[in-house]
């Protein structure tokens, strides 16, 4: 038997090569051959030629965001031999995943033999195709947002924060902001182009980037200006309304300036006007409530928040709840609203702090492997990447889940009240020079959210029966 498939997380950083790593293990462990190409932040490595996916009896996309050149895939996907399922679920269900992959291996051979007509692949749902879009254009936006977050970070090492504003403190330092200021202009234009990207191909991406650029942009009348949430809903917009444009039958004559000319000009020109006329009052209206509410929130409502985005950051270690938090955050800190995302920042470094401490403190109840673990955890959330705590998990899920999620929660909810702010994307101890409030309280929470998580696998999780 042979199996080839994708897998490719939105980063494209730690749950991409995680789960290659558990599908080739597993299959190895069985005798079955098995090819995984990864599409992550490097782009595509071990990649998979067509020869190869065609002569496979089962093809596994544990993905995401929508892959490159996912039309390799199309006979198998009519044979009923692809199996789709998320980075996260590769990880934690290996051994189901590849149960059900011989399962259906051994189905498809007898339909074969039948002589029966091919059974249709599993169809996905639209929430998570349109989920899947969405991770798509985060997964683009993110590098830009961190680099541009980082030339901010560097500017703050000799600069000064005057009313939420960062002062560089000479020349050069100036140029070091501008090039942080070229990056946040670019988040909202690359989000917008690449979630059309998703849906309508590459078609889709100059009027994606347009109209992106149209909605961080102030425009008509009125000169309204939507930024986050319009390029997000434009980036639907466009994808789709490319996806339908592509199906238009046009003379041969036509055909090779329609992706190059046509669907482009047309796509800007009816959902530019349509945006500029139609779309940006109740849009620009819901962002204004949102600032509003936001601004206003105090005790219960800001302890809330808090406890939803520390939950959020620990609830698949870096996943696609973490990325939509990120989205959530950073949307409002487009808005100059930096709580959140102070707050989220702080919680992305709690999961690996929280188990790598616990490997070192609580010996009796972690191996030498898992202090191994720990080191790479502890490295890991200096840079708030809670993909650190992944290892724990794999081993023990159940305990390590609701320690972590416990633990973020009760640190999120606390750095709210503390009114921690930050104006960096990325987390971690290394972005402390990105906090504008509560730097001490920055740290202190963090270390309270990772004490809890220690506090509660000392009383849940058993001790070893020898002694390491």
């Amino acid at each position: 038997m042979k199996i080839v498939g994708i897998s490719a997380c939105t980063a494209g950083i730690a749950h991409t090569y995680m789960a290659q790593e558990a599908l080739e293990q597993e299959c190895k462990k069985r005798g079955i051959d098995c090819k995984i190409e990864t599409q992550g932040g490097m782009g595509i490595d071990n990649e998979l030629s067509q020869e190869e996916i065609d002569a496979a009896d089962i093809a596994i996309l544990a993905v995401a965001v929508s892959v490159e050149m996912a039309e390799r895939f199309d006979a198998k996907r009519a044979a009923g031999r692809v199996i789709d399922v998320s980075p996260t679920e590769a990880i934690k269900q290996t051994a189901a995943l590849i149960d059900r992959a011989e399962s259906l291996a051994a189905s498809a051979a007898r339909t074969t033999s039948a002589a029966k007509p091919p059974v249709s692949g599993e169809k996905t749902s639209l929430g998570a195709e349109l989920f899947r879009y969405f991770n798509t254009g985060i997964s683009y936006f993110l590098p830009v947002i961190i680099a541009g977050g980082m030339m901010f970070s560097f500017t703050l090492i000799t600069g000064t924060v005057e009313d939420g504003r960062i002062i560089p403190s000479n020349q050069f330092w100036q140029n070091v902001y501008d090039l942080g200021m070229a990056g946040f202009a670019m988040m909202v234009p690359v989000l917008c182009a690449y979630i059309a990207y998703a849906i309508g191909s590459k078609a889709a991406i100059a009027p994606g980037f347009i109209l992106g650029h149209a909605a961080n942009t102030p425009m008509g009348e009125s000169h309204v200006a939507t930024g986050f949430l319009g390029a997000l809903f434009l980036g639907f917009l466009v994808g789709y309304f490319v996806r339908w444009m592509k199906k238009f039958h046009v003379p041969e004559v036509l055909q090779p300036m329609m992706p190059t000319f046509i669907i482009p000009l047309v796509t800007t020109f009816v959902l530019g006007l349509f945006y500029i006329y139609i779309l940006t009052v109740p849009l620009n209206a819901f962002v204004q409530y949102m600032i509003q509410v936001m601004y206003q929130l105090n005790g219960a409502g800001a302890i809330a928040l808090g406890v939803g985005i520390g939950i959020l950051a620990a609830a698949d270690f870096g996943g696609a709840c973490s990325k939509a938090a990120t989205a959530f955050t950073l949307a409002l800190m487009a808005e100059g609203i930096l709580g959140p995302n102070g707050v989220f920042r702080m919680c992305c470094a709690i999961p690996p702090l929280g188990m790598g401490l616990a490997a070192f403190i609580l010996r009796n109840r972690f191996d030498a492997a898992d202090r191994q673990l720990g080191i790479s955890a502890l490295f890991l959330s200096s840079a708030g990447i809670t993909e650190g705590a992944i290892p724990f998990a794999g081993k023990d899920f159940r305990r390590t889940w609701i320690a972590c999620a416990i633990g973020t929660a009760v640190a999120g909810a606390v750095g709210m009240l503390h009114g921690i702010t930050s104006i960096v994307a990325f987390g971690g101890v290394v972005a402390i020079t990105g906090v504008v409030e509560g730097k001490l309280w920055y740290v202190l929470d963090m270390l309270l959210g990772a004490g809890i998580i220690v506090l509660i696998l000392f009383f849940t999780k058993p001790k070893l029966n020898v002694e390491n």
